[in-house]
């Protein structure tokens, strides 16, 4: 019974101090460990060429996944944000009567310095490494039915983030434009089989990309809108993504025209209360 007494007593002295020591934690939280991640699924639209397969185009819908982590990070005297994208999408098109499967996944790493205009408008200029890969199937193809997808690109990216008041909450627009300026992709020459690569006879297919015969870009609009008027840790987000893929390489004309309407929840994660000393913050 004593023994019971003890601990009770104890606990009784512990608890209290944890509470406050989780408090310090929390009131001490930097800036640039606070990140906003979200995670939205929606439908998509294609439009696809790719003449290792067929002349044709092939025309479709599919669904489109995508996850983002954005948050402040400091290095040395400037302050900086970064970005890490996820998206994915599968589809099927169609050609008069003909059977295209299609499925990309890719990801790209972004660094951006803000520029403040006014209390509002933040403009955010910056550079981005992408890695896609993926594959195009033709099902009623005999010899040569995939197109396999692989490429990485450093690209030029922007981002302008627009604060409006409506009923006394805080949403949030954004719109991202990344363009691709060089990089290198998987391109086997016009009749080249799959077989005849891995027969060794590799022919140039890796290629190197830049704007002239790979034109492309990718644009992302979004609207935030907070779910808690006073804290704003979780918001509904509500995108359109475009994404215009081009190439004309080894005598293969490719393009992949991918237009999306998403929707998902952004959360802020460390996210603290008004009156704490660190007060509410967001890295937008």
């Amino acid at each position: 019974m004593r023994k019971i007494i003890t601990i009770t007593a104890l606990l009784s002295l512990l608890i209290p101090a944890m509470t406050k020591a989780q408090h310090v934690i929390t009131d001490t939280i930097r800036t640039e460990r606070i990140s906003v991640r979200s995670a939205q699924l929606g439908i998509s639209f294609q439009n696809n060429l790719d003449t290792y397969l067929s002349n044709y185009k092939y025309t479709g819908g599919g669904l489109h996944f995508t996850h983002e982590s954005f948050r402040d990070a400091r290095t040395g005297n400037y302050r900086w944000k970064y970005q890490v994208l996820f998206n994915s999408r599968i589809a099927c098109n169609l050609q008069k009567g003909n059977i295209q499967l299609a499925g990309m996944m890719g990801c790209s790493w972004s660094g951006y310095h803000p520029f403040s205009i006014g209390k509002r408008l933040k403009l955010l200029a910056g550079a981005q490494i992408q890695l896609e890969g993926g594959a195009l199937y033709n099902m009623s193809n005999g010899n040569n039915p995939v197109s396999a997808k692989l490429r990485t690109a450093v690209a030029a990216s922007g981002m302008a983030i627009y604060h409006f008041r409506v009923l006394k909450s805080d949403w949030i627009a954004r719109y991202q434009i990344d363009i691709p300026l060089m990089g290198a992709m998987f391109t086997p020459e016009f009749g080249q089989s799959y077989y005849e690569i891995s027969l060794g006879h590799l022919g140039h297919i890796v290629s190197f990309t830049h704007p002239f015969n790979n034109p492309s870009w990718r644009h992302m609009m979004s609207i935030d809108i907070p779910l808690r008027i006073k804290h704003h840790s979780t918001a509904l987000r509500v995108a359109y993504i475009a994404d215009l893929y081009q190439t004309d390489i080894n005598h293969i004309r490719c393009h992949m025209y991918h237009h999306a309407v998403t929707i998902g929840f952004a959360k802020t994660i460390f996210k603290v209360k008004q009156e704490n000393s660190i007060k509410a913050y967001s890295p937008y």
